[in-house]
């Protein structure tokens, strides 16, 4: 089978590329060039070609010209493009994530003159997005979601929950897991407001919370597992649009494979990363629902 993935979402579309070739498929990525502040892309490399953004959606319906499969993540206008510039009769699936449907809120951290520009700016973009989102759902062959909380931002009657898979070759147990006590977490372009999070933790009993900035210093991904394991225990409470994210980030599933202790959004420890999250097990999932299209 002759795969095509058009953009990605943090590694997802390079970890499911990964075990789908391991599979015996044809597999492609594209992506923008110019922009990879984590070192995915890099890490991934073989799997990935790249296009000017000014370029890109002409690159798209050249690329799929030679697939079975198009699996497109988050560009709703890469799916409209397609649609109306191939003649061919692709199979499109349309992956969403995280803030493909929840957005986020821009904060209101600037002069009082400026505020109701910036409630003008997220309600239009708001209000663009939930169309758009709308109409892909109705023009793919196949939509699936990465966490279980966007099932209720999604019409379609059969959506499909992707669970968000883990590289477990690359993020993996060592005898030295887990060598302190010490709790951690990240602050992101996705969470609104870090202070709020260290504050409900001090609240909740978690004191000196250690914050790493990935906004100001980018973590590479080939250096993500050795960094996770300096640390014993990843607290994995966002705070987005105003309320705590009910489900397991990305970082949070990586530190379970690396064998670290996570607190979640309930302030429960998890221990074990769960089998749903093996990407050998997602691409097997992922490779039945192109079938059923096909």
């Amino acid at each position: 089978m002759n795969i095509l993935h058009i953009w990605d979402q943090s590694g997802v579309a390079c970890v499911l590329a990964k075990h789908q070739q391991k599979m015996g498929h044809s597999v492609k990525i594209l992506r923008r060039s110019g922009y990879d502040p984590y070192g995915i892309y890099e890490f991934y490399n073989q799997f990935v070609s790249y296009s000017l953004e000014s370029d890109f959606l002409e690159t798209c319906v050249k690329e799929a010209s030679n697939a079975d499969i198009v699996h497109v993540h988050s560009r709703t206008d890469a799916l409209f493009y397609l649609k109306k510039k191939v003649n061919r009769r692709n199979k499109i699936v349309m992956h969403f994530h995280g803030s493909d449907l929840r957005g986020i809120i821009q904060k209101y951290d600037q002069e009082l003159w400026n505020i109701p520009k910036t409630i003008f700016r997220n309600y239009r973009s708001f209000r663009l997005r939930k169309r758009n989102n709308l109409i892909a759902e109705q023009m793919a062959d196949r939509v699936l979601y990465s966490t279980p909380d966007l099932r209720n931002y999604l019409k379609r009657s059969n959506p499909f929950l992707l669970n968000i898979p883990v590289d477990t070759d690359h993020f993996t147990k060592t005898s030295n897991s887990q060598v302190n006590d010490t709790f951690f977490t990240f602050n992101t372009e996705a969470v609104s407001s870090i202070k709020w999070i260290v504050d409900f933790c001090k609240s909740r009993g978690i004191e000196n919370l250690q914050v790493i900035d990935r906004t100001k210093y980018p973590v590479k991904y080939l250096e993500m597992p050795d960094l996770l394991k300096r640390f014993g225990t990843y607290v994995d409470i966002r705070y987005v649009n105003n309320k705590v994210l009910s489900n397991l980030s990305t970082t949070a599933l990586q530190s379970l494979a690396c064998g670290l202790r996570v607190v979640d959004y309930g302030l429960k420890y998890r221990y074990d990363l769960p089998k749903e999250h093996h990407a050998s097990n997602a691409a097997k999932i992922v490779e039945q629902i192109y079938e059923e299209i096909m």
